[in-house]
């Protein structure tokens, strides 16, 4: 099969406010948000740490480049073999896992933590045609591969409920995995699904606009107060699941990242429902004034939704 590569652009633009040492802050540039607080109320959590499962590197002149250190792995729905998705930020991958909906989660992670990512579905024979990389924020596009040979898989296949193996790309980099295989209870939508243009599962209902908007705000209104434990119970973490994130290390600096992120007042606007497929926008301007039409992407898992995408669109 021929060689073919899709790239859909992304604007993004990492904001963050710097202060100097030692003075107060600088007031806000006209239009600014307000100052976003940068630590929970509650007490600190306990510390989660857990042996890496993933390990490598990749790069691309576009997509940056970033060390690989978390994943997960799941049964396609559809039998066309084990998809493994891996990413460069710890995601508390042995709680996500076996979550009803792992990849629905890990992509909420890899938003708020901007991690890079990549993803092969690999089939009984260990190939897979399709490879898919790219980052949240900090790159410039994510890229889908298409056959060609660019890239060999060595794995024994599920044994035991685990995948092992190692991604060789002739350009792009290495990386090597050890993952339990989920088996989720609602459909997932890949990251090659969504560079192929499929954003949803067709077999998935389409969220109520006030359910939609109702996440939104929850989400904006924890996020902007500091607040880990209600960014992740508004989209339905588990217990569990919220007490062992919020103990990965560097997840209260991405908070603070992944706020400036959301707007003061934030109204939502123009929303979008389909089948499994949530959206809406707010405009704003960020902590340095800069201003933004952002769009927001949800995806369902049973009653819930939960963040899956932030599109930044600078105005």
């Amino acid at each position: 099969m021929p060689r073919s590569r899709t790239r859909t652009a992304l604007n993004l633009t990492v904001a963050a406010a710097l202060f100097g040492c030692g003075s107060p802050p600088s007031p806000p540039a006209p239009g600014a948000s307000a100052a976003i607080p940068s630590a929970e109320a509650e007490a600190p959590p306990a510390a989660y740490a857990y042996p890496a499962p993933v390990s490598g590197h990749l790069e691309e002149i576009n997509t940056g480049s970033f060390d690989l250190v978390d994943g997960i792995a799941w049964a396609a729905a559809d039998g066309s073999g084990t998809v493994v998705w891996v990413a460069s930020e710890p995601i508390a991958s042995p709680v996500v896992a076996a979550s009803t909906c792992p990849m629905t989660e890990a992509r909420a992670l890899a938003v708020l933590r901007d991690a890079g990512w990549a993803e092969v579905t690999i089939d009984g024979g260990g190939r897979s045609d399709y490879f898919s990389y790219g980052t949240i924020f900090a790159g410039q596009s994510r890229e889908s591969e298409v056959g060609g040979g660019y890239w060999r898989i060595e794995t024994g296949g599920v044994s035991d409920g685990r995948i092992a193996g190692k991604v060789r790309h002739k350009e792009r980099g290495t990386f090597e995995f050890d993952l339990p295989v989920s088996r989720p209870a609602v459909s997932q939508v890949t990251e090659s699904d969504r560079m192929q243009g499929r954003r949803a599962a067709a077999d998935l209902p389409a969220p109520a606009e006030a359910r939609l908007l109702a996440t939104y705000e929850a989400i904006r209104k924890a996020a902007r107060a500091g607040d880990l434990r209600g960014v992740l119970e508004a989209q339905g973490f588990a217990a569990d699941a919220v007490n062992k994130i919020r103990g990965l290390a560097g997840i209260q600096a991405d908070l603070a990242a992944f706020a400036d992120r959301f707007f003061e007042p934030g109204t939502p606007e123009e929303p979008s429902v389909d089948a499994g497929y949530g959206g809406v926008g707010a405009r704003g301007s960020n902590a340095k004034g800069e201003a933004f039409f952002n769009w927001y992407e949800f995806a369902p898992c049973g009653d819930r939704l939960i963040l899956t995408s932030i599109g930044l669109n600078p105005q």
